[in-house]
């Protein structure tokens, strides 16, 4: 289900996209404010519906904060029909720009356009562990792991190559490709103990040690490698 943070300050607007978006299997959740979404993790949310005019704060302000670690797709919605608001919007990071009044079948419309023109391809997600390449950040079940970049780097790879056996050396050359002068004989094996900790008991599982070899994400845990 594909999860959107509307920030709209106008309740009727804002519950009828809802309630018509939900129909569609699309999870929506609403702020009326900036200062509500402090502490939000835009991690969990696919596409922002943004209002320029907000309570507290001018939509475009917020755009430009969400760009300057993100490329998660925006959307803005105004009541100024005017040319100049528009190439604001464009020239400052919005992938669309929709004018009040407008009918909910075109939103949707727009959302799947943008949703698709941008490819839908910065979240990289197994089970409750989801990966943001825009940042370069992991949540596991929503919370922050806090991986470093080649521990995130470690964590791509594997997910990216589930169910593959990976040589130590693979995972080296990928990994270390441009910083030899980090690598020593425990390098790998150090990362790995981190990302593990990191993961907790209830992922680190899916990482299995092949000795004398290297490491493999197996989709597959104990239990149910058990039942097969």
């Amino acid at each position: 289900m594909l999860k959107i943070l509307l920030l709209e300050d106008d309740n009727t607007i804002s519950f009828a996209i809802k309630k018509y978006l939900e129909k569609f299997k699309y999870s929506v959740k609403i702020f009326k404010t900036i200062s509500a979404t402090e502490g939000l993790s835009l991690n969990e949310f696919d596409l922002i519906i943004l209002d320029v005019n907000l309570p507290d704060g001018n939509g475009f302000d917020y755009l430009n904060y969400v760009r300057s670690f993100s490329k998660i797709p925006i959307i803005m919605l105004t009541v100024k029909n005017d040319e100049k608001y528009i190439l604001k919007g464009f020239s400052e990071g919005a992938d669309e720009y929709i004018s009040k009044p407008f009918s909910l079948p075109v939103l949707k419309a727009r959302i799947e356009n943008v949703l698709k023109r941008t490819g839908h391809k910065s979240k990289i997600i197994f089970k409750d562990l989801t990966l943001n390449d825009d940042i370069k950040s992991a949540e596991l079940s929503g919370k922050n792991l806090d991986l470093n970049i080649k521990e995130y780097a470690l964590l791509k790879l594997f997910i990216a190559h589930k169910n593959e056996n990976l040589p130590r050396d693979f995972i080296l050359d990928n990994i270390w490709q441009n910083d030899f002068y980090e690598i020593n004989d425990n390098t790998l094996s150090v990362t790995i103990k981190r990302l593990r900790k990191k993961l907790g008991p209830d992922y680190e599982k899916y990482l299995k040690t092949i000795r004398g070899f290297g490491y493999k994400w197996s989709e597959l845990d104990i239990e149910e490698s058990v039942k097969k």
